[in-house]
């Protein structure tokens, strides 16, 4: 896969889960504990920086860059899997 559309891929499914836990907080009602919402921050992260790297690969931006960018894209997803 192209690396712009794989970093639109990582933001879409990191904002599909914002989205879902926001559709259990305020439509379902459940209030989110503690650890559910240090979970969400690592997405806070992800959702920007990946639409940043997408930006960097399609505009051409050296391989370094974007390779840089997809390792922190990592790093934030593997913490919140580590939550």
């Amino acid at each position: 896969m192209r690396p712009a559309p794989a970093a639109i891929v990582i933001a879409l499914a990191s904002a599909a889960a914002i989205l879902g836990a926001y559709f259990f907080q305020y439509v379902i009602g459940l209030a989110p504990c503690p650890l559910c919402l240090d979970q969400r921050v690592p997405h806070y992260i992800a959702i920007p920086l990946a639409l940043v790297v997408a930006l960097a690969a399609a505009r051409g931006a050296p391989r370094l860059w974007w390779r840089a960018g997809f390792a922190l894209l990592a790093i934030a997803l593997l913490v919140a899997a580590g939550l």
